[in-house]
């Protein structure tokens, strides 16, 4: 699933969680924009059941593109497992892109450059109508951070406050917003939201 020529909506239109339109695929896991899926992290490596797979339900609904938050040995890796889930579900394989940007749980990112390398991959793969899945372990504070930082930057929202109430209103269709009621996690990562300011230009250009 492709989305082309795709412009990003002023919120203040879009009243209701995009998930009413676009079903999640998993259940830790919201539609941000068309293109870009906010999800927990999508392995589960003692899953053998195929449709019982996290990363069978993200691949099938059109994510080509994984941002992985996490730290190296964090958890279990599953970037080499990408090509055998994707053929197995007769996914071209050469459409596939994985990056990794380690943020430490609970953390900010070590500089707002970190950031900006993040915002290349999302806006590349938009422009291409392709759709992205960011997600952290939890996809609750890392994830979040993230997420409404590029809705601020791409100008979905007009600005920090406006990305977090977009996000929370999406959080509260996620199946474990009862235990988890905020995204971010933390003080600094909403703080760091709240304040973030578009850029005009690319900073790691």
């Amino acid at each position: 699933m492709f989305i082309e020529n795709f412009s990003p909506t002023s919120p203040t239109k879009r009243a209701w969680p995009l998930t009413a339109v676009y079903p999640r695929p998993i259940p830790n896991s919201y539609w941000a924009t068309p293109l870009l899926l906010a999800c927990e992290y999508p392995w589960t490596p003692k899953v053998l059941i195929p449709c019982r797979q996290k990363l069978d339900a993200v691949l099938k609904a059109g994510v080509r593109t994984f941002i992985d938050l996490t730290e190296c040995g964090e958890l279990s890796p599953y970037a080499d497992h990408l090509s055998r889930r994707a053929a197995a579900l007769g996914i071209d394989t050469s459409t596939l892109e994985y990056h990794r940007f380690p943020i430490r749980d609970r953390s900010l990112p070590e500089s707002v450059d970190h950031m900006y390398r993040i915002f290349d991959v999302l806006r590349d793969n938009e422009k291409r109508g392709r759709i992205s899945a960011v997600h952290c372990r939890g996809g609750i504070g890392r994830t979040g951070l993230v997420v409404g930082c590029w809705l601020v930057q791409s100008g979905v929202a007009k600005d920090g406050p406006e990305a977090l109430s977009i996000i929370a209103r999406e959080w509260r269709t996620v199946e474990k917003c009862k235990r988890f009621p905020h995204s971010p996690e933390t003080g600094p990562q909403f703080e760091f939201v709240r304040d973030f300011q578009r850029s005009s230009g690319n900073a790691s250009a």
